[in-house]
């Protein structure tokens, strides 16, 4: 029971993490029989890995048509951004007694050299930041309901890794600055509305920027 609990937990995460990583495309048909034989899993468990992911919408299952690779549309991101600007700000809230000065500070140094790191380095910096105010939590739930949603962020930025316009880029740097520094001088009021106009900010640009 354990080997076949494993296998099913390895075809999830395989086939996630490829469609985050777009190595399966917005799209992509996706063949049970061809999907066990490039993971070297029987077909039982990639089946329920693919039940599990159409749940949290990475894939979708169209009737008398097969499973495909959920796109990214206007519906989707607005979905994810929706659930960022109603939770993030208050994650940052419940997290900010959490927040450990030398780790925001690793951080801001990081953030001072932005423009001299690779688009990838960026955008894990981004990510990073974002999820250890969401890690710095004390609450298990809060964590898992965020987890997918930081997950499908992560494809939202691979997606639009060729056309990222470095003005918004320099601005989203300055946000999280600002946010550092007033979370530092202990202005939590501040900090979370600073937050929440980061991720509004970030809503617009990438709207504008797939759509």
């Amino acid at each position: 029971m354990g080997n076949y609990v494993n296998l099913k937990e390895k075809a999830y995460d395989l086939i996630k993490n490829k469609i985050i990583n777009l190595e399966f495309s917005p799209g992509d048909y996706l063949e049970e029989k061809k999907l066990s034989e490039l993971l070297n899993v029987s077909r039982t468990p990639i089946r329920e890995a693919l039940a599990r992911l159409e749940a949290e919408l990475w894939v979708t299952n169209l009737p008398r048509k097969g499973i495909f690779v959920t796109r990214v549309d206007e519906n989707m991101l607005n979905n994810i951004f929706e659930a960022r600007k109603c939770f993030e700000p208050t994650i940052l809230e419940m997290a900010f007694n959490n927040l450990s000065k030398i780790k925001l500070n690793i951080f801001r140094e990081r953030f001072v050299i932005y423009e001299t790191l690779s688009q990838e380095e960026k955008d894990k910096l981004d990510n990073d930041f974002h999820l250890y105010i969401l890690n710095s939590v004390d609450n298990f739930f809060v964590q898992s309901m965020m987890v997918t949603t930081f997950e499908h962020v992560v494809r939202v930025r691979k997606l639009s890794f060729d056309k990222k316009l470095k003005t918004r880029i320099s601005e989203s740097n300055n946000e999280h600055i600002k946010v550092i520094d007033l979370i530092l001088t202990g202005k939590k009021d501040e900090a979370v509305e600073a937050f929440r106009k980061h991720i509004e900010k970030s809503y617009i640009y990438y709207l504008g920027l797939l759509f």
